[in-house]
């Protein structure tokens, strides 16, 4: 019978294990403090200006496409992860991307009550609001009345 042969042993590998150990450790220290030391971004109002002009052309593919405005979707229309996003968009506009986005299509809604004598469902529609009753209580929340009543008012 022959003899059985011997394990192969890995000189070496236990050696270095600490090493790099150390070299890992060294890496994640410098990435940390260079971290650190980086500046926060500011924003500016042109970053502001962009943004706006960003969600209004999204808003206008949302009334061309017939479909309502979410987050999700605008994001992927400006190739941006909604994180990245919601982030950006708190430290430029301070809210969230959904309080900003909402804002824009109650804006948008109120210049085509004031502007234009279109019912209240093509304004819907061409606000980016999914439903008439959904860009109701938007509204009513956000103007106290309906829109209807609004464009009374103020004509």
């Amino acid at each position: 019978m022959a003899p059985a042969a011997a394990p192969q042993q890995r000189t070496g590998t236990l050696s270095r294990r600490p090493v790099l150990r150390a070299v890992v450790t060294s890496v994640r220290s410098a990435m940390t403090t260079r971290r650190k030391q980086r500046k926060p971004r500011t924003f500016t109002h042109v970053h502001r200006q962009r943004l706006d002009r960003a969600v209004t052309h999204y808003l206008e593919d949302c009334y061309v496409k017939k479909t309502a405005a979410r987050v999700s979707e605008l994001a992927a229309f400006l190739k941006r992860s909604p994180e990245y996003l919601t982030r950006t968009t708190a430290s430029i506009a301070g809210m969230t991307l959904r309080e900003y986005l909402r804002r824009k299509q109650l804006e948008e809604a109120e210049r085509l009550i004031l502007e234009t004598p279109l019912p209240m469902r093509e304004i819907a529609l061409h606000a980016g609001f999914g439903t008439t009753s959904t860009f109701y209580r938007c509204f009513k929340e956000a103007y106290g009345m309906p829109p209807g009543v609004f464009r009374e008012v103020r004509k």
